[in-house]
């Protein structure tokens, strides 16, 4: 279905493979609700665990119903931008999961991000990392799974237009900047996959030759999946790369060593900090697995680079040097 937007489905498809966050960036009608939705399309049948936890929640959580019982599938969630921290995060007395539960081995689809108030995006930040969200009231805590990928959408601007060749940006340089603040640095660096989303010409969605199926792509991702589980079968809550802490994956698994030298400097033209360096290396480890390599090579840490805001520039210096 989706015409185009090449370097976006790839990014789609390392997300699906590894349990990768993303953000997608473009101006309206450049088809992010359209790629985001097409997600849980291309990830694997629930395992019959999945499924029942996928239930539990949803019963705790009063959203229980016939057809999800009969035929369990992937959670896609999208809470409204006017969510509160509760409906997001989960609270409440007595406490009842929210949407980051709800979407436990899916997806969680934030349209607009930036329109969400910065203090609840930020709750986001211990699901994100931990996998569960912890509610704490003064007589106890109660933790509910929360394992999903993130999937966000946002315009590259206030009015929606920068970059766009068919309209007319309106905002001033400072607008764009505040706007773009809205997003927090430590949020910023929990999302593997920062994605440019542009507008296509009418032509190219008109006349372009059909895209590949979702059913050749689901498996790879399954592929990819199957040898995450037989690398992590040791290991108590990792099933993804993304849920793997960096530092087993730069111990554990063998990485080039002109990959590495790619990767060093890149994260200091970037600035990356420790969490970013071993992002990216989660990146180019899920790359390796859709490529059925065993070794991380120079090519996909340098795709794995690719997404990370601001790399053209180093990937071009190292390219020449």
């Amino acid at each position: 279905d989706v015409a185009g937007q090449e370097v976006a489905k790839r990014a789609l498809e390392i997300a699906a493979a590894g349990g990768h966050n993303v953000l997608l960036t473009g101006p309206p009608g450049s088809g992010k609700t359209m790629l985001a939705r097409r997600l849980t399309g291309i990830l694997p049948p629930l395992s019959e665990t999945e499924a029942l936890q996928i239930i539990a929640i949803a019963s705790v959580a009063g959203t229980l119903t016939d057809d999800l019982l009969t035929d369990p599938r992937r959670p896609f969630r999208a809470p409204h931008h006017t969510t509160s921290a509760a409906g997001l995060i989960g609270g409440g007395s007595p406490p009842r999961p929210g949407e980051v539960s709800l979407a436990h081995h899916g997806v969680l689809f934030l349209d607009e991000m930036l329109e969400f108030p910065r203090h609840i995006l930020d709750g986001l930040r211990q699901p994100m990392e931990d996998g569960h969200v912890v509610i704490a009231r003064a007589a106890s805590a109660v933790r509910f799974p929360a394992s999903f990928s993130l999937v966000a959408a946002t315009n590259p601007c206030p009015c929606g237009n920068a970059g766009n060749p068919r309209g007319v940006c309106t905002c001033t340089p400072m607008d764009a900047r505040r706007y773009r603040a809205r997003l927090s640095g430590p949020l910023a660096d929990r999302i593997d996959l920062h994605v440019q989303v542009p507008s296509l010409p009418l032509a190219e969605l008109s006349g372009g030759a059909p895209g590949e199926s979702s059913s050749l792509v689901r498996e790879r991702v399954a592929a990819a999946h199957a040898r995450q589980a037989a690398r992590y079968a040791r290991l108590s809550r990792a099933r993804r790369n993304a849920h793997v802490p960096g530092r087993w994956i730069d111990s554990h698994t063998p990485v080039h060593a002109d990959a590495r030298a790619v990767l060093l400097r890149a994260s200091t033209r970037l600035a990356l900090s420790a969490r970013g360096y071993h992002r990216v290396l989660k990146v180019a480890r899920t790359i390796a697995d859709l490529d059925g390599q065993l070794e991380i090579g120079p090519a996909q840490v340098s795709e794995a680079l690719q997404f990370r805001p601001c790399a053209a520039e180093v990937i071009a210096a190292g390219a020449s040097g």
